[in-house]
Formats: structure tokens, sequence, C-alpha cells
């Protein structure tokens, strides 16, 4: 049988490599053509399941307000790829209704990933806002329980008596339908990957690796011997990463934490790397331009689907 579709679960990296879709891949995980979000990029922080409105297109608080990447122009918010996942799912659902059978998937859209769409700038360079540091660590706010989501799918699959000819019409007929009716996120991805190599090749450009050791000075200082505020969370996994219930930062988290964002402001780390980025980018835009110029273009033709689709009358 094919993989239930679960609601979007946290997608946890130590590093800079994460599958930047892996909430819609996870949500609508079914193979044959169906969506996978950009699975092939990167983001520097983890990415986590939310019920929380759609953060704002830029930072509103912390080191990072105001801040937006150039490469972000062509990239899909995250609010649009739940979008377009709740689309396929009117699709699909309304496909299996006509087979006889039942598919209520959950809404895309009532949990996002943090963040406003893959490049992540709330977290980009690690956690970057004071306030949230003294309150929740590294935690992500908003993160639901891991447990609660298992079970809420568990559910929907016992309610809708899913067999091997569920499955088959699903795979069949319904996903096909919502390929031809909506379309496919491109699991290309140049945006995704432009953000990556980025993130990447900066963060040995002098400028940054001075800003780095600085923010390193710092923490050392502060009693927190770290090389890189990639690695700051480290001994503070967050609990949809280890599969637990949201929980109160321990003390020595809330330290850890507030130390992190107070050093980062005073080594001025993360305008120095946003600045740096933002140049880089520029001449990727500039050399890759037509191939994000189609991106663009074939994700405005996707999200017009999606709206069409929810607005129509069964949808309403």
């Amino acid at each position: 049988m094919l993989a239930k579709p679960l609601r979007m679960a946290a997608a946890v990296a130590t590093c800079a490599a994460v599958a930047t879709g892996a909430y819609a891949a996870t949500y609508n995980g079914r193979g044959n053509g169906h969506s996978t979000a950009q699975e092939a990029a990167s983001r520097p922080q983890p990415v986590a399941a939310q019920r929380l409105a759609q953060p704002q297109r830029v930072p509103q608080h912390g080191l990072v307000k105001g801040m937006r990447l150039p490469v972000e122009d062509y990239m899909l918010s995250n609010a649009d790829t739940a979008q377009v996942e709740d689309a396929r799912s009117a699709v699909e659902s309304a496909c299996m209704q006509r087979h006889g059978f039942t598919f209520n998937p959950p809404s895309a859209r009532s949990s996002v990933p943090v963040g406003y769409d893959e490049a992540n700038m709330e977290r980009r360079y690690g956690l970057a806002d004071e306030t949230v540091a003294g309150t929740h660590g590294y935690q992500l706010p908003g993160v639901a329980d891991p447990s609660q989501e298992q079970a809420e799918s568990d559910a929907e699959e016992k309610a809708e008596g899913r067999t091997d000819a569920w499955d088959k019409v699903l795979d069949e007929e319904c996903i096909p339908e919502a390929n031809e009716k909506v379309g496919i996120i491109d699991p290309t991805d140049p945006a995704g990957e432009l953000s990556a190599q980025s993130f990447e090749a900066t963060k040995t450009q002098a400028p940054v690796t001075k800003a780095l050791a600085a923010w390193s000075s710092c923490m050392n200082r502060a009693g927190h011997s770290l090389r890189s505020p990639l690695d700051a969370a480290a001994d503070f996994p967050s609990d949809a990463a280890v599969g637990r219930s949201p929980s109160k930062p321990s003390r020595a988290e809330v330290r850890t934490a507030t130390a992190d964002v107070t050093c980062k402001k005073s080594s001025g780390l993360v305008a120095v790397w946003y600045k740096a980025e933002v140049a880089y980018q520029a001449k990727q835009i500039a050399a890759h331009k037509n191939q994000l110029q189609t991106q663009k273009s074939r994700d405005a033709k996707l999200i017009g689907n999606a709206r069409a689709v929810l607005a129509g009358p069964d949808n309403h």
C-alpha cells in the first residue's frame, strides 16, 4: 500500500543541509508525480511544522528584521506551497468520492513551516531574536505535538477505510488528475539550490569568517566553547526532533541561546553575513536569469491553478 499522507512533521538538521520542502513532501508524499515541494534544496536551520499565522514576507523582529534575500523573489512562499497542496487534495478528494471512496486530508494551510519561504530568514544564521531566546531557548514557538499529529493521522486513515483498492484508485486515477488540474511543484528548485550555494559559499568569505571568529570569542567568554552558531543548538535538540511534546526549555538552554543572540549582535555576524549573501546572489541571479524566470512563471501558473480549484463551488 502507498504511504499514508501525514500532517506536516518536523524535519531536523544539525548543519546547513536539510530538505526545505520536507513538510509538503511528508504531508502529501504519495509518489507517482505528486508534489515534493523543492526537496532538492537546503535550509541552514531546522524546519518544523507549526499552527501559527504565516510569517511576514520580511522578518519583523530580531537581528534579521527587514532582511530579504534577492533569490527569494523566485521562491514559492510556504503559504503558496500549502495552497497548492490543498488544491491537489481537493481534486483528489473529489475524485475518490466519484469512485466511492472517502479521502479527507487535513488542510496543509493549518500547519506551515516556520519562515516565510525556504530561505528561512528567521533562522537562516541561527537564532536571531533575543526575545525568543529568553522565552523558548532554541525551540521553535508553536510547534505541534508530534504524538498528537500522529494520532490525528492514524484516526484519519482509519476513518477513510483504506484498502489496496483505495490506494490503487488514488495512485492511478486521482493523483494523475491532480497533476493535470493543478500541477506539480518543480522538484529541481533552482532558486532553492542557489540559496543553499550562497549560504555555503559566503561562510568562508573573509568578512564572514572574521565575524564568526568574533562571535566564537564572545561565546567563549560567556562560558560556551563553540565555533559556529550552527552548532549552538546541538546540545538542545528540538522537541519535535526527538518526538516529544513541546516543553519549557531548561535554564541552561535559555542562557546559551541568549548568549548566542547577544554575541551575534556584538560581532555583527548576521548583518555581515547577510550583506555577503546579497552581493553573492546578485551575481548568481545574473548568471541564471532565464532559469529563474522560467521557474517563476511556472510557479505563477501553479498558484493560479490552485486558487482556481480552491475557489470552485465545491471548495467554499
